[in-house]
Order: structure tokens, then C-alpha cells, then sequence
């Protein structure tokens, strides 16, 4: 490790942090409730804050050779702990986050990963176009970081997966690859993959070529009202088969309207957005008459602004009021086949709602799909580290029964890495093959995704 630091003192002094109180964790509830509670969750051994790709080619060269790990940083946001450092070197790149080049004819853009979303997505609708990718993270993580959680934005057509062309990746050897392509390809498998959803594991992405859309004029509100969450669920999957994508819905249970809206209704909000009136006229219409089909009642329109604003800025003060009133909470985004949502709804909401010490579970259906959708989780629990331990046990036993998923957006980090495993099956195996191959010195971001 000193020789590492030598080396780094010498040639990239430039790049060394002084303060490393801000990298002694992320947005880790698990974390964040350690300290709360007294725990030293100790710092890196060192932030270094490359300012080219040039330079964390060779930083990450010199901690091959070392043996030095690496844990690559973004904008923190991480509620996983993908980005703890887990006594490693922290690589903070948020001084690559330069706009390379925006192509309007071929709706593109190319990025360095350290830019924040936010400031991507302002830059681009100045100009009349959009990432269309609005996380609740959104003022805070940046591009490499929602690439490398394989993040989702606040509608199914969001996902980070489907927004990139192509990435440049410095493996752990230090040397810089281009994955992708800037058109779809038959040429060989879709190596792009490989690196979203891998946090760093597999190496540091340091550029991105993004699909970009232009902004749509035309949009409506709409929010509907059921006479409970079994109905609602069936509207849901309805409303994707019948009706235009982007689908921009988010379905409340009774407990979710009440404390984020202050609505007792199991609630369906939805904006419906086009580049042609006539088209989303047809789409709502569509839209209504399948609500009323499910015994629904129409809402507020308005209720879709207020609940942007409750997602999108408030999200520091709710976890800030709650733990005034000596409460935790922790965030379950599960993801399960229509089938087997509303079994897994019953089930959880039965089984956390049993344990002692859980004071409320909200529930709401997000990020819809032709097969099944994400069924995000918000339980309000007493300040105990192992019961939100147990929390996070109980709902991987039930999703895995399911055969869901025990990680629809957030990603594994440290959080989830012991049902990685279980839930991949055979997969693990060829993952962690690949893993060895690329990284044998096991340098990048240890502890994370692989028990």
C-alpha cells in the first residue's frame, strides 16, 4: 500500500482529496442508521479525484500492481452500499463530466459519467430534448452511477439499459475498451451488459453515448381511485397491454396515498405525454374507460403534481421527520410477474406487518411491463439494526418463493450480496468465471455483488 501512495504522491498529487468525511459512506439506510446509532464506519484509505480518463487508466494500473482495491464513486446516492469503501481507495469521478458531443439528427449524446443527471438533463432541455431518466435520486446520482446500479427512472421506457448506445470502460488492467455500438449490431453478443448493474466490479465506466428525445408538447394528468389494490393491480397491467409506451404510472396502496399524499385510497396516478394531441386524447380515453371497467373512481388530476414533488424533493425531509419521531425506514424494490403480484403483495404486506417493531408498510407498483412490473416497498420500522436486518431477510424469502427478483433498480452493493447467489442460480457461476478472468487481483470495488 505505501508503494501504491508513493507512486500516487509522485505522479498524481493533483489528484488527492484531503477531506474524506464526505466518502465514509453513501445513502445506505443500513449505514446511514449504523451511524445514527454510534458505529464507526471508518474511512477510505485514500480519494483520488482523476480529472481525465487518462488518468484513472493509469491510477487503476498502479493499483493492479499493487493490489490496491478501488471502489469507483459517484454522487453517493447509493442506498445499497455500492459505493462504501470498504477500507479501498475511493475513486471519486465526478471531474469527468464533460458534455464530449450532442448529436441532434442522430438523437445522441456522449458524456463523461461524473456529470449529474440533473445537470445533463437541464442542459438538454435548454436545447429542446430530454434524457427522459427522472430517479428519485435525480438531484443527486450522476450518469456512471445509474450505469452501473443499472438504475431506472420513473417510468418502465426509463431504464438505464435502454438509453445507452455504447460505453467506455477502463478494465482492471488499466486499459481503456469501447463497448457497443452506436447502432443496433448482430456482430457479437451485447457486450454492454456485462458492465451495467456490475458497481464497479468489473471496471471503471468513464464514458457514455446516451439516447436522447425530444421534448413532447402534449401531456395530461390523470389519477383514479380503487376500491382496493387487487383492482388496481389488474387495471395496471391492462392499462400496459392497451394502451402507447412510455407508460408513466405509479399505483399506491391505501398506506402509501395516506402518508405520501394524505389520500385513504388505494390510488392509481398517471400522466399520459405525446408528441401528438390527438394521440394522447385517445390514449386517456382509452385509459378511462379501463379504470371504470376495475370499479374505479376519478381523482384529483392534481395529485400526479403533488406526488412529483413528494418523490422528486422531498425525500430528505420525509427520512428527516421520521427520524425525529426516533422511526427508521428502508426501501424494498422488488419486482415479481402479474401473476405473482398480488400474492407477493399479501404476502409481505403480512409478513413485515407481523414482526414486531414495523410500524407501517407502503406499497406502490412502479415500472410497468407486458410480463409484470416493480413493487416498491417503504417500511417504517423502530431504530434497530437487526430488525431491518430480518425486514431484508423476510422479503428475500418471499420474493425468492415467487421467483421474483429481490433488486428490480437499486442495485446489490453490500446490502444484497448474499441472495445474489440464490436468485441467479447458474448464472452466478458464469458470472464470477468472468469476474476472475477480468479482474484476478480482485482490485475492483471487493466486497460488492459477489459473497
Amino acid at each position: 500500500m505505501q508503494e501504491f501512495i508513493n507512486e500516487i504522491q509522485r505522479n498524481f498529487s493533483n489528484c488527492v482529496v484531503e477531506d474524506l468525511d464526505k466518502y465514509k459512506r453513501d445513502w445506505t439506510p443500513l449505514l446511514i442508521l449504523e451511524e445514527h446509532l454510534g458505529k464507526n464506519l471508518g474511512k477510505p484509505l485514500l480519494v483520488l479525484s482523476p480529472s481525465t480518463t487518462e488518468e484513472v487508466s493509469n491510477i487503476v494500473k498502479l493499483a493492479n500492481k499493487y493490489y490496491v482495491c478501488i471502489v469507483p464513486y459517484g454522487g453517493g446516492s447509493s442506498v445499497v452500499g455500492g459505493s462504501y469503501h470498504n477500507n479501498c481507495v475511493i475513486l471519486d469521478l465526478s471531474k469527468l463530466n464533460r458534455i464530449i458531443e450532442f448529436n441532434e439528427e442522430d438523437l445522441s449524446v456522449t458524456v463523461e459519467v461524473g456529470i449529474k443527471i440533473k445537470d445533463l438533463e437541464e442542459w438538454l432541455n435548454k436545447r429542446g430534448y430530454t434524457l427522459d431518466y427522472h430517479p428519485q435520486s435525480f438531484y443527486l446520482a450522476t450518469i456512471g452511477g445509474a450505469i452501473a446500479h443499472k438504475g431506472s427512472g420513473s417510468h418502465s421506457s426509463s431504464n438505464i439499459e435502454n438509453l445507452i448506445l455504447w460505453l467506455e470502460v477502463i478494465l482492471p488492467n488499466g486499459k481503456a475498451v469501447k463497448v457497443g455500438s452506436s447502432i443496433r449490431t448482430s456482430m457479437s453478443p451485447d457486450l454492454v451488459r456485462l458492465f451495467i448493474g456490475s458497481e464497479g466490479t468489473l471496471g471503471v465506466i468513464t464514458k457514455a453515448k446516451l439516447r436522447i428525445f425530444p421534448l413532447a408538447p402534449y401531456h395530461t394528468d390523470l389519477s383514479f381511485l380503487f376500491p382496493n389494490f387487487h383492482n388496481a393491480i389488474k387495471f395496471t397491467r391492462e392499462y400496459v397491454l392497451r394502451t402507447s409506451p412510455p407508460h408513466r404510472i405509479v399505483v399506491h396502496d391505501k398506506e402509501s396515498s395516506e402518508m405520501m399524499l394524505n389520500i385513504p385510497y388505494n390510488i392509481a396516478l398517471i400522466r399520459v405525454r405525446g408528441y401528438d394531441e390527438d394521440l394522447v386524447n385517445v390514449n386517456e380515453k382509452i385509459i378511462r374507460q379501463l379504470a371504470m371497467r376495475h370499479n374505479a373512481n376519478e381523482g384529483d388530476r392534481s395529485l400526479i403534481r403533488s406526488w412529483r414533488e413528494v418523490f422528486a424533493r422531498k425525500y430528505e425531509e420525509q427520512m428527516t421527520k421520521i427520524i425525529s419521531q426516533g422511526l427508521w425506514n428502508d426501501t424494498l424494490d422488488l419486482g415479481a410477474t402479474w401473476s405473482a403480484m398480488p400474492k407477493l403483495y399479501d404476502k409481505l404486506k403480512e409478513s413485515l406487518n407481523s414482526m414486531k417493531g414495523i410500524k407501517n408498510v407502503l406499497s406502490r407498483v412502479t415500472h410497468v411491463y407486458t410480463n409484470g412490473a416493480s413493487l416498491y416497498n417503504v417500511v417504517v420500522m423502530e431504530q434497530d439494526l437487526e430488525l431491518l436486518k430480518r425486514v431484508w431477510e423476510t422479503a428475500a424469502r418471499v420474493i425468492m418463493q415467487l421467483g421474483g427478483t429481490i433488486s428490480h433498480h437499486h442495485g446489490v452493493g453490500i446490502l444484497k450480496k448474499n441472495w445474489v447467489k440464490e436468485e441467479l442460480g447458474e448464472q452466478y457461476d458464469l458470472l464470477l468465471l468472468i469476474k476472475r478472468m477480468i479482474d484476478s487481483n480482485n482490485i475492483m470495488n471487493p466486497g460488492k455483488v459477489f459473497s
